[in-house]
């Protein structure tokens, strides 16, 4: 009776030993590509740029692994953890009941290799975190007061300042916040709104570490103001060709304490008195939509995709393209003048007079859509868009 009680108990306890020897082997890379193809894709999308089907009905949306912000943000123990248990408040469950360690292992490891090649190493993540612990102790000093604890704006300066301090943790954050203007922002401040420099209180690396902590710490998911813009090194926060961009890179001399060149300063007040609700002429209806293709097929070489000016011709101009994310466009530009603008041109520069080439309601909705996604854009309501999206639109000419 013993014995036959003993045997399959021998049997049982050389099953489990076998079964913790295979799951301690690391898994191919084939096996992980097909662990990722057959769970996490029908999220994150076949090339892991959260392109897929799914995106549409989830909120927050999936991780897009190719974004920069991925790749500064998420290390592989962080990874490895999202997988294993999961991530509050999104649609990403934890998979350690359904894949053991190796296999989540792997599968991270394929997602880092295949999908975010900027991930920094290991070893260059160790070397980073004292620079973020330092921003973050920088932060607490200097921003929490105002921006809060979670990077959202603290609640009394929210209901006593006009505009409220920057919500890092908005889309239109991820969408119009690149690092060069976050380091020049903490730099010289912005006019107009309770920002004030601290180039006399902070070195350059400080300031520096603190937006980088604010960048990885509060800016979750693609910060897609990021592609192709420099920082105030005059360097691509990204690498890439760096012939031909210093005019880019610094902010010129000229720019005060409150981040804005003296040119503006005869505007300022005729642009106080501009009516930023004032429609089109003579009762044109835009089209939001419309103009979104009219101006990805034929303005984005100047004014670049997102607005800012930086557009692949624009290190070529003289003058250069209008930037309406800055803050005097903002001020001066309401329906009624980028009508003017777009249709008559600019004398003295390259911005032709598109009346020429396009009608009344083309031009009209060209303006709405600089005016809803550039001049007056509401951070609540825009997500950031992606380049494949971007790409797609340039294609549609009405």
């Amino acid at each position: 009776m013993r014995f036959s009680l003993f045997k399959p108990l021998s049997i049982l306890v050389l099953m489990f030993a076998t079964v913790s020897v295979w799951a301690a082997v690391p898994v191919s890379q084939d096996v992980a590509s097909n662990i990722y193809s057959e769970n996490c894709a029908v999220c994150h999308g076949d090339r892991g740029d959260g392109q897929s089907r799914a995106r549409f009905g989830l909120n927050p949306k999936p991780r897009d692994f190719t974004s920069p912000g991925a790749a500064a943000e998420l290390n592989r123990k962080r990874m490895i953890a999202s997988v294993a248990q999961g991530r509050k408040g999104t649609a990403m469950v934890g998979w350690h009941g359904r894949l053991s360690m190796p296999q989540i292992e792997g599968v991270v490891d394929y997602i880092r290799t295949t999908f975010m090649p900027l991930a920094p190493s290991e070893e260059a993540l160790g070397a980073t975190e004292p620079r973020l612990q330092h921003g973050k102790a920088l932060y607490e000093e200097h921003c929490r007061v105002c921006h809060g604890d979670k990077g959202n704006g603290a609640t009394w300066t929210n209901a006593v300042l006009n505009p409220s301090p920057r919500n890092f943790t908005s889309p239109q954050a991820r969408r119009i916040l690149p690092r060069k203007r976050m380091l020049a922002s903490v730099t010289y401040g912005r006019k107009e709104t309770a920002m004030m420099g601290f180039a006399n209180r902070l070195s350059e690396t400080d300031i520096h570490a603190v937006v980088d902590y604010i960048r990885a710490t509060f800016m979750k998911g693609a910060v897609v103001a990021d592609a192709g813009i420099m920082d105030l090194s005059g360097s691509r926060a990204l690498g890439g060709d760096h012939a031909g961009t210093a005019s880019h890179g610094r902010a010129p001399a000229s720019i005060g304490s409150h981040g804005t060149t003296p040119r503006f300063s005869q505007q300022q007040a005729a642009a106080h008195e501009v009516d930023m609700n004032a429609p089109f002429p003579d009762g044109l209806k835009s089209d939001f939509k419309r103009g979104r293709g009219i101006y990805m097929a034929n303005c984005t070489a100047c004014h670049g995709a997102r607005g800012d000016g930086l557009g692949p011709r624009a290190h070529f101009i003289q003058p250069k393209p209008r930037d309406f994310l800055h803050i005097e466009s903002r001020r001066m530009f309401n329906r009624p003048a980028l009508f003017q603008a777009i249709m008559m041109g600019k004398a003295g520069t390259v911005m032709p007079a598109w009346g020429a080439v396009l009608t009344p309601q083309q031009v009209a909705d060209v303006a709405e859509f600089v005016y809803q996604d550039f001049i007056h854009p509401n951070p609540d309501e825009i997500e950031p868009e992606q380049e494949q999206t971007l790409q797609e639109d340039k294609k549609k000419v009405p």
